[in-house]
């Protein structure tokens, strides 16, 4: 499985000018491996999928194939099937015949048609439903036929855009395991694509975590999960709790009012994010603590409780063996060896500009005017101006700010939200705010002018 089958290098895809939805994607795929796309709607990973397969084309870079460049080939040129959502499979034909559709346009030999179908079917244990009626199959019999059509051909490469998404979850998890034992079998490279967390961490070797068009991190599910790169995928893969924070001298970091051992190597001072998963929550006696809290909520999860709770002005997540009453003091801690700390990745909010002839600067997504008296630059000049998130507030006003968009991410930070602004030509906003918005939520941000910081 060393070996890399394919590989994509700065691979930008657009379908409106200016506005990348795939942004120089840079990835390699070993033979034999069973990789899986996760990421939110919007991300990209259908995009690249579709790229993959020749159903669209990138606008630049290289998608290599033993070393070879196939990104301008069209599908049918290419050793890869693809299992769409919708199985596109033919009403008027038979399971058989649904099979044996893409052999016959090749005009094989009929016994090896028949002996290759009847191979497929055994894959997908279907033997014995050849002569049935595509309308009489259940979901999951239906997803199995189209894998079988795109196995027979015997593909190097089989990529899947979220095949289950129409099962019920019983049926779902019944699906991952048969997926999962097929690509076992078969030793095929498979591609899947996927926005659901669990299927993901069931499925894969490897998992590429995307967001608008970029690969956040990509890793063995364990990694993915333990050693989240940032906060997004902190936040996307499973429940966390996440804290800001810093690291005050070797190996402790404070962060949620108290300080604590660490295992970081981050030097003193470095901005942090601390992730604690609430299955490592450690509930206890107050007087056996380093955190006294109250109970919030108890929600029985069968194998657990979830227990949340407040301290300050902040909020934690517990997975916890009994119940705790509402109102009820608990300790907590968080052990050592289940504190994974990230390098402060929310950038500051930069942008540059030039200045107008009547002393106004255009920033390319918006304009700001500055007071005659307060100006030290000149017509002509490049500035630079920055803000932090917690310098800005977002208003469902959209006349209130110095520029608009939509909530495109939300990630709660122990004691407030962060949230990622979309503008109307692309352009990210962070912005820390108290209160909860909604995903897609039109809002303009809102800075005063002397938290602008102007650089000429």
């Amino acid at each position: 499985m060393d070996e890399n089958i394919l590989e994509l290098r700065s691979v930008t895809k657009s379908y409106v000018p200016g506005i990348n939805v795939i942004e120089n994607m840079n990835l390699s795929i070993r033979r034999g491996e069973l990789v899986t796309f996760l990421g939110p709607s919007g991300c990209g990973k259908t995009t690249t999928l579709r790229m993959i397969g020749g159903f669209d084309l990138p606008d630049s870079g290289e998608i290599l194939l033993h070393g070879q460049d196939i990104g301008q080939l069209p599908p049918n040129e290419r050793p890869i099937n693809t299992v769409f959502q919708k199985y596109a499979l033919f009403p008027f034909l038979n399971i058989y015949d649904n099979i044996a559709f893409g052999l016959r346009q090749k005009k094989m030999d009929k016994d090896l048609i028949r002996q290759k179908v009847r191979h497929a079917l055994t894959v997908v244990d279907l033997e014995g439903f050849e002569k049935r009626g595509i309308d009489s199959l259940s979901g999951g019999q239906q997803q199995r036929v189209a894998v079988a059509r795109a196995i027979v051909n015997e593909p190097e490469i089989l990529l899947l855009d979220e095949p289950l998404s129409a099962l019920d979850h019983k049926m779902r998890l019944e699906m991952q395991a048969e997926i999962r034992n097929m690509h076992d079998n078969l030793g095929m490279t498979f591609i899947y694509v996927t926005h659901d967390q669990e299927e993901a961490m069931n499925l894969s070797d490897r998992i590429v975590v995307m967001a608008n068009g970029v690969i956040q991190q990509e890793g063995a599910p364990e990694e993915i999960y333990d050693r989240p790169a940032n906060i997004f995928v902190a936040d996307f893969i499973g429940t966390s709790n996440i804290f800001a924070g810093v690291v005050t001298d070797k190996r402790r970091a404070r962060f949620a009012g108290t300080t604590f051992k660490t295992n970081t190597e981050l030097p003193a001072g470095t901005r942090i994010e601390a992730v604690i998963r609430p299955e490592n929550v450690e509930i206890t006696d107050p007087n056996d603590a380093a955190i006294t809290a109250t109970v919030t909520g108890d929600i029985y999860k069968g194998a657990y409780h979830e227990i949340t709770a407040e301290f300050g002005k902040y909020e934690v997540t517990a997975h916890y063996r009994r119940h705790e009453e509402v109102g009820s003091q608990i300790g907590i801690n968080f052990p050592r060896d289940s504190i994974h700390l990230m390098p402060h990745d929310m950038d500051t909010n930069v942008f540059e500009g030039v200045v107008s002839d009547d002393g106004s600067v255009d920033f390319t997504y918006f304009t700001l005017a500055f007071p005659a008296d307060e100006r030290t630059f000149r017509p002509g000049d490049k500035v630079t101006i920055s803000f932090e998130p917690s310098d800005a507030d977002l208003s469902d006003d959209e006349e209130a700010g110095f520029t608009r968009g939509n909530i495109d991410t939300i990630i709660y930070i122990g004691d407030h939200y962060t949230y990622i602004v979309r503008g109307d030509n692309d352009e990210e906003y962070y912005v820390d705010d108290d209160w909860l918005w909604n995903m897609g939520d039109r809002v303009s941000v809102v800075v005063a002018p002397d938290r602008f910081r102007l650089k000429v």
